[in-house]
C-alpha cells in the first residue's frame, strides 16, 4: 500500500492514523497499539477505518490477533526512507519529507492523526533530533486533527524550549504523567494540554481470559507466586557505558536473588520485553547472563527468549512475587496485574509514570551512570529493595490497586475525549 485510500463521497467512516507503532516486538509500543484500537473501536461502533505505520505484514497480524479486529491497514504515508548527504542536504531533505508527508494526508482527507506515546519528544534519545520531530508535529497538526496520546514531553533546554512552546501548541494533548502535565503547563504556557495516563494502565483485550494466563504458566512451567521476573533491558548505553560491566551486574543480581534465603525456594524467571531492533534486543542481556551462571544457578533460572504476545508477556509479569526490570511498560504490566515491580529507572518516565501517577516513588532506583554499575553500588541498591518488599509486601499490594484504578480511569477518560471529538465529525 502506498498510502491511503479515498472513501468514496458520502461515507461516514472516519479515516485515522495511528503513529509510533512500527515495532509490536516492542510490547510496551504493541500494548499502547492494542488498547487504543480496541477501546475506541468500541466507542466508535465500527464507524472508522485504522491505518497504522506498522514495520510489516506480521505486526499488522499480530494486533489484528491481540484485538480481535480485522481489517487494519498499513498507512503508507509515513513510511520514510532515510535520508543521506551532508548535515544541509539531509536537513532539506527531511523537509521536503515532511511537507510532501502532510499534503498526502489532506489529500487523503484523513479526519485525525493519534500518535501514542512514550518518551520520544524528550532529550534521552532525540537530541538534536527533536527539532525534526517537532517541526513534524507542527506540519501535521495545521493540517489534520493531531492528538498526542499518553506521552511523556521534556524536559527541554536551550532552543529547544521555545521551539517546543510554537510547535506544540495546535495539537492535542494528552499527558501521561503528573510531572509533563505541570510542565507543559507551567514551563512552556500550552493550553492545549489534558492530564491522562499511559495506555498500558488499562487491561489489555482479553487479559481475564483465565486460558490464556494457564497456557502461558504451563508453557514455562512456572507457578503464580513461585517465581521472580527479571527485565534486564537491552538499551544498555542508556545506563552505562560498559557493555560488560552491564552484563556482569545482572548477573551478580540474580546471583544475589539465588542466595536469598527468603527466596531460594523460588524460580528466577528471565523475560524479553523488547525483541527489536537488534541493538535494543533484551535477549542479548539475557543470554550474556546465562552464560555467566554455574550449572547450579541455573536450576533456579528459567530464561524466556521467545517472542510472545503482550498479554501472554502481562501474564507472566503479573503472576509472579514481584518483578525486577529495566523496562517501564513491564513494570506497568506487573503493577497492573497487583504485583510490585522494582524499577531501574533512566528516564525521567519512571518518576514521572511510576513515581508520581501510581504514587510508587519508593520503589524506583536511579540506575543510570557508570559509578554504580562498576562499582557494583547497583546490585547493593537493588538488594535492599528486593527487602524492602518482602518484608512490606501486603502494604504495598494493598496500595497498588486503588492507584491503578485511578490511572485505569484517567486513560479511559483520554480515549472518551477522543472518541467525543471524532463522533463530532460523523454526527
Amino acid at each position: 500500500m502506498t498510502g491511503i485510500v479515498c472513501l468514496i463521497e458520502g461515507d461516514e467512516l472516519l479515516k485515522i492514523v495511528i503513529r509510533h507503532i512500527p515495532n509490536t516486538l516492542n510490547y510496551g509500543s504493541a500494548m499502547m497499539a492494542e488498547n487504543i484500537i480496541f477501546y475506541l473501536e468500541s466507542l466508535l461502533n465500527s464507524s472508522s477505518e485504522y491505518y497504522c505505520d506498522f514495520s510489516t505484514e506480521n505486526d499488522l497480524k499480530r494486533v489484528e490477533l491481540a484485538t480481535a479486529i480485522s481489517p487494519l491497514r498499513i498507512d503508507g504515508i509515513s513510511k520514510r526512507e532515510p535520508s543521506k548527504g551532508n548535515k544541509a542536504v539531509k536537513a532539506v531533505n527531511l523537509y521536503r519529507q515532511i511537507k510532501s508527508e502532510t499534503i498526502k494526508y489532506r489529500e487523503s482527507n484523513v479526519d485525525s492523526i493519534l500518535i501514542l506515546g512514550g518518551d520520544d519528544l524528550s532529550e534521552y534519545y532525540a537530541g538534536n533530533r527533536i527539532a525534526i520531530e517537532l517541526y513534524r508535529l507542527m506540519s501535521l497538526s495545521k493540517s489534520v486533527n493531531t492528538f498526542l496520546l499518553g506521552q511523556t514531553i521534556g524536559p527541554f533546554h536551550s532552543w529547544r524550549v521555545p521551539l517546543a512552546k510554537r510547535y506544540l501548541r495546535n495539537c492535542h494533548i494528552y499527558s501521561r504523567d503528573p510531572l509533563t502535565f505541570d510542565y507543559l503547563i507551567r514551563d512552556l504556557k500550552l493550553s492545549n494540554v489534558k492530564e491522562s495516563r499511559d495506555l498500558a494502565w488499562l487491561d489489555l483485550p482479553r487479559q481475564n481470559e483465565n486460558k490464556i494466563k494457564s497456557t502461558i504458566l504451563g508453557k514455562y512451567s512456572i507457578s503464580e507466586g513461585e517465581y521472580i521476573t527479571l527485565v534486564p533491558s537491552g538499551i544498555v548505553g542508556q545506563y552505562c557505558s560498559s557493555a560488560g560491566e552491564y552484563f556482569n551486574t545482572w548477573t551478580a543480581i540474580l546471583n544475589s536473588l539465588v542466595e536469598n534465603e527468603t527466596l531460594k525456594a523460588k524460580k528466577i524467571v528471565l523475560l524479553c520485553h523488547v525483541l527489536k531492533p537488534k541493538g535494543a534486543d533484551d535477549r542479548n542481556v539475557i543470554r550474556e547472563i546465562e552464560q555467566n551462571l554455574t550449572s547450579k544457578q541455573k536450576e533456579h533460572v528459567i530464561p524466556i527468549y521467545d517472542a510472545m504476545l503482550p498479554i501472554e508477556a502481562r501474564q507472566i509479569l503479573g503472576n509472579g512475587l514481584f518483578t525486577i526490570t529495566g523496562r517501564m511498560h513491564a513494570a506497568v504490566s506487573t503493577f497492573q496485574m497487583g504485583k510490585p515491580a522494582i524499577s531501574l529507572s533512566y528516564s525521567v518516565k519512571y518518576k514521572g509514570v511510576i513515581g508520581e501517577g501510581l504514587g510508587m516513588k519508593d520503589l524506583i532506583i536511579e540506575a543510570r551512570g557508570d559509578d554504580l554499575w562498576e562499582s557494583g553500588k547497583i546490585v547493593d541498591l537493588v538488594m535492599d529493595k528486593v527487602d524492602y518488599v518482602l518484608s512490606n509486601y501486603d502494604f504495598l499490594v494493598s496500595r497498588i490497586k486503588p492507584a491503578v484504578e485511578e490511572n485505569k480511569k484517567l486513560a479511559m477518560d483520554q480515549i472518551e475525549d477522543i472518541a467525543n471529538k471524532l463522533k463530532e465529525k460523523i454526527l
